[in-house]
């Protein structure tokens, strides 16, 4: 049995080749959106797609105004469990397993060694499940997306978008190796023969010559599983003024979303390990169920010449998809177990999620403090849980010389839990580039790196 996280790189480079990239997705938020979080204050032509009641906003400050994304958002990310070399760890016990150090001549001594060296090898396993994941994802925005027409003649503002994400995922599912005491007794150590003990989960080498050459080898229906998926989406919003006082004006605005969603999933039992590769190149179309739906989501701005308030509730009516059938017969227990497991996670549902949001400008409107958080988690087609809670200060520059600056921070409150600190630059007053750099760290072949990484870069265009 060998599995490192070399080859657990390779599984999710190649789950993700197998879907077809091309949403603004939970996982992976798009463009200076990273750093500013999923606020709408007018510094981007991406927080215009936050809340379906931005895009009339710009009629407030601006009068008419055109904005485009020339190619506004290309991003990649990926992110790890705290594998710490788990994988390797399972590797290792196996070829480590050793009743050596008993007495030969009795084997209950025998018998409860190996059941603690299993036990051991138990332990690592619910780990893996655990802890031991990888995942990796792209999305982007097809050229000249969003666009965003905010013109007194239409009463408020047209947003329209077009993009898409793929997302990959590779993580482990236990099931507990089961060794009978009286069992091995009977078969291999009540004469102190060598011989082999063998049953669903585990066959064990007995050498009563040399017990150090005892060997284990799994059988079990732990398995490492494999899921990608992409999201095409095409969004369609229209955003107006409700009511204007002295101080400010109330803004609300709806938005319909066409999702084409492909799911796919492959899952390998550890006896088959050394073919990982092999089986995750064969997934094929055949392999890929798609459908399509609508979700719909609603937005309300409150918006002062220094501060926004708002909010937004997205996939309204949420939208489900399904996983392609799973095939059970591989598996020892097919009908309970991690198969049943699999066999039972056939849906994608695109939950509610109400967002909330605020701004706070300065007098020139250049200097801008945001902050949004997820009022409740969603899950993401692999199963993770995502719920953003984000701050950030930025500068947003006139100059076509002087760069724009964005400093920030986000945290998933559920799912991971993990935390980033988010940079973004402005060039030219067109080019973006933003990163999240993941605060927690782990160990991968030796290399302590940061669990999670994001990144995004953009063109946007406003006359």
């Amino acid at each position: 049995m060998e599995m490192n996280m070399k080859r657990l790189a390779v599984a999710v480079a190649l789950a993700v080749a197998a879907g077809a990239a091309n949403a603004t997705p939970v996982y992976h938020p798009p463009g200076p959106n990273l750093t500013y979080g999923d606020v709408s204050n007018g510094q981007t032509i991406m927080s215009d797609i936050t809340n379906p009641a931005a895009g009339a906003a710009a009629l407030k400050r601006n009068g008419n105004q055109y904005r485009f994304g020339v190619l506004s958002s290309i991003g990649v990310g990926a992110e790890f469990g705290e594998v710490d070399d788990l994988y390797n760890n399972i590797e290792a016990q196996a070829d480590a397993f050793d009743v050596s150090g008993v007495n030969i001549n009795d084997p209950t001594q025998i018998a409860a060694s190996i059941n603690d060296q299993v036990g051991t090898i138990n332990e690592i396993l619910a780990d893996v499940e655990d802890r031991g994941y990888a995942k990796a994802f792209v999305s982007a925005h097809l050229p000249i997306m969003p666009l965003v027409v905010a013109h007194k003649a239409f009463g408020g503002s047209i947003v329209l978008d077009i993009n898409g994400s793929v997302t990959s995922k590779v993580y482990g599912l236990h099931d507990s190796i089961d060794v009978d005491a009286n069992d091995l007794q009977t078969q291999i150590l009540g004469s102190g023969a060598t011989g082999a003990y063998t049953n669903q989960d585990v066959t064990i080498n007995y050498d009563s010559a040399n017990p150090a050459n005892t060997t284990l080898v799994i059988d079990n229906d732990s398995s490492v599983v494999a899921k990608a998926a992409y999201t095409a989406e095409v969004a369609l919003g229209y955003s107006r003024p409700l009511m204007n006082t002295d101080t400010g004006t109330f803004y609300a605005g709806l938005r319909g979303r066409y999702y084409q969603v492909g799911l796919t999933r492959k899952a390998i039992r550890l006896s088959n390990l050394q073919d990982v590769e092999q089986e995750l190149e064969n997934i094929s179309d055949e392999d890929l169920a798609t459908s399509t739906a609508i979700g719909v989501d609603a937005g309300v701005l409150w918006v002062e010449e220094h501060y926004r308030l708002g909010a937004t509730l997205t996939n309204i009516n949420e939208p489900s998809f399904e996983y392609p059938s799973f095939d059970v017969t591989p598996f020892n227990n097919p009908t309970t177990g991690v198969a049943a497991a699999i066999a039972a996670d056939d849906t994608y549902t695109m939950e509610s999620q109400l967002k909330l949001e605020a701004a706070l400008y300065s007098a020139n409107q250049n200097w801008v403090l945001s902050a949004a958080m997820d009022a409740n988690p969603v899950m993401d087609p692999m199963g993770d849980e995502y719920q953003w809670a984000t701050a950030s200060a930025a500068y947003a520059t006139d100059s076509w010389l002087i760069p724009g600056l964005r400093l920030g921070y986000r945290k998933n409150l559920a799912g991971s839990e993990l935390s980033y600190a988010t940079a973004g630059l402005t060039l030219f007053k067109v080019l973006n580039l933003d990163v999240a750099y993941g605060l927690e760290s782990v160990t991968i072949d030796g290399e302590t790196v940061p669990r999670s990484l994001m990144a995004n870069l953009g063109l946007e265009v406003t006359f």
